[in-house]
């Protein structure tokens, strides 16, 4: 039997088995445990059987309210590490965020914290390295205010493993470097381990071989005195690797196939498969072409049992979360149900009190209908009396406003005419002091001239600058109501000197009065009209007067 066919009956196995223990009844165990003992099973059991872990998890989950909250977002956070590991990149996306949102409602930091390394490595699968950084950047700087130093050592790991992939190498040197330290100071091999391996994956990228090996050599060293067999494949096919890339073939061959019968010996068919691929290129570059092509045929095979194991994991897990998530639709709408039938029972209860104190009243209100009616009659008469003499001091007041408001137009009427009047008055005396001005300027000394050319000046600021302008909105505003806020619609954008000019033709000043008062000429006036009727949009032979005189 084959390596491939071997797998394929394997793979086989596993799915049967998988399918027999997620459809079978065995929840009686797990109501004997307690929600923190599942998780710490589910967890321990996540590496060696992520989809019974998957579903110890997620019997957790299918009922939100009979668990508590932290309890719930641990489990989401493993449900999506486990789809994660299983490939389901997409669908491990919920529960993290689910989880994230959680723990940042209950303020816990450290389990803040590690779901933000979780998303980052979820983002460098789904290639966003950039994303990835910024998650184990907030994870470190969780880790620091708590004070977890080896979720610190963890994260800068992380954070030098991005910057590796990103080829950012002298950066991922120093902080793999300061990882490493921080797990020696706390002596955990299996770390320790992680982190050479990284730092040796480092100088194999900068084809320093020499540096790689040392640190592959000191990984495997580590993960021996650990009893990590399946970290040792890896170990094993780095140093292979190596010494391939390096040139020395003939330890290239010991070291893949460690890598191959340990791989074997553990099942592991990635391994295998990575075991076999280094195999083949040691073969081809001492020129065993058969044999490099043999390893390749077997490296092929073993890829399609992969890629079947992986579609049956990936489906029996789907099938498990969608029958986790039907379990909690039916958990939400028999909760739903109950509720309804807790408010129908209590409806009924309020309503038969509400008839009965209904009852009461309206007995109560028969007898005391018939002992009151009279004095009820009585009442409404006195009220209607008050009532028809309360109309007819409103009529009254009405009459005395109406009046009072009549004579307050007209003053103002009168008061606005007589402003005009004396704003024309004003700039007719101003005209010709300026023309009399202008006359002795022709006539006097040189530095009379210069006192004088400074009155005119005076005079034509005078012109510009009319501080009457506001009494004389003020009084025109009163007598007018709402007539600059009816002119000055949104697109109008009429300027101060048009809205000058059309108070004054409302009040129906002729053209000289109006030319006077704002102290222009005729020809000023004409031009003034015509860009007001523009602004105005009005249509060729209507009247602008006409149109000033209907706001």
């Amino acid at each position: 039997m084959s390596r491939a066919d071997f797998c394929r009956m394997r793979g086989s196995l596993f799915f049967v088995f998988l399918l027999i223990g997620l459809f079978s009844e065995s929840f009686a165990q797990q109501d004997a445990l307690s929600e923190t003992e599942i998780l710490e099973r589910a967890s321990q059991m996540a590496s060696k059987d992520p989809e019974e872990a998957f579903r110890l998890v997620s019997s957790l989950i299918q009922d939100p309210d009979q668990i508590k909250d932290l309890e719930f977002a641990k489990a989401q956070a493993l449900r999506g590490a486990l789809l994660m590991g299983l490939g389901l990149y997409q669908e491990a996306l919920s529960p993290l965020y689910e989880a994230e949102t959680l723990f940042m409602k209950l303020d816990c930091l450290s389990c803040l914290a590690d779901t933000h390394n979780k998303l980052g490595q979820l983002y460098y699968k789904i290639k966003t390295p950039e994303s990835a950084i910024a998650r184990h950047e907030k994870a470190l700087s969780l880790y620091s205010e708590v004070m977890d130093w080896h979720g610190i050592a963890e994260s800068k790991g992380f954070i030098g493993g991005m910057h590796e992939k990103m080829g950012d190498y002298s950066l991922a040197l120093a902080y793999q470097n300061e990882s490493l330290e921080m797990f020696k100071s706390e002596g955990d091999h299996a770390d320790m381990a992680f982190v050479l391996e990284n730092i040796g994956s480092i100088y194999e990228d900068l084809e320093r071989f020499d540096s790689a090996f040392f640190y592959f050599d000191q990984a495997y060293t580590y993960n021996l005195a650990a009893g990590d067999s399946a970290a040792l494949i890896g170990n094993l096919n780095n140093l292979g690797d190596v010494f391939r890339k390096s040139g020395n073939l003939d330890s290239a061959l010991v070291y893949s196939q460690k890598a191959l019968k340990l791989s074997e010996r553990l099942g592991n068919s990635y391994q295998i498969r990575s075991a076999l691929v280094d195999l083949s290129k040691a073969n081809d570059l001492l020129g065993n072409h058969a044999q490099a092509y043999s390893y390749l045929e077997e490296v092929r095979q073993l890829s399609e049992v992969i890629f079947s194991e992986e579609a049956a994991r990936q489906l029996a897990v789907k099938e498990a979360q969608y029958e986790v998530n039907q379990k909690i639709a039916q958990i939400a709408q028999l909760q739903q149900v109950s509720r309804a039938d807790a408010r129908i029972r209590w409806l009924l209860i309020f309503l038969l009190l509400v008839l009965a104190g209904l009852a009461w009243a309206m007995i109560n209100r028969q007898k005391l209908k018939i002992r009151n009616s009279k004095d009820l009659l009585a009442r409404q008469q006195e009220l209607l009396e008050m009532k028809e003499k309360l109309i007819a001091t409103e009529k009254e007041n009405i009459n005395l406003l109406e009046a009072r408001m009549a004579t307050e137009v007209e003053a103002q009427s009168k008061a606005l005419t007589a402003q005009t009047l004396h704003v024309l008055d004003k700039n007719q005396m101003l005209e010709e002091i300026q023309e009399k001005l202008k006359k002795i300027l022709e006539e006097d000394p040189k530095e009379q001239k210069k006192k004088i050319r400074n009155l005119i000046k005076q005079i034509d600021y005078n012109f510009s600058q009319d501080t009457d302008w506001d009494d004389f909105k003020f009084s025109f505003e009163k007598v007018h109501q709402d007539f600059f806020k009816k002119l000055n619609q949104p697109g109008n954008e009429l300027t101060p000197g048009e809205l000058k000019l059309a108070s004054l033709m409302r009040m129906n000043l002729s053209s000289k009065e109006i030319a006077s008062t704002l102290g222009i000429s005729p020809e000023s006036l004409r031009i003034s009209r015509y860009r007001l009727r523009k602004k105005l949009n009005l249509d060729k032979g209507e009247s602008l007067q006409q149109y000033l005189l209907c706001i």
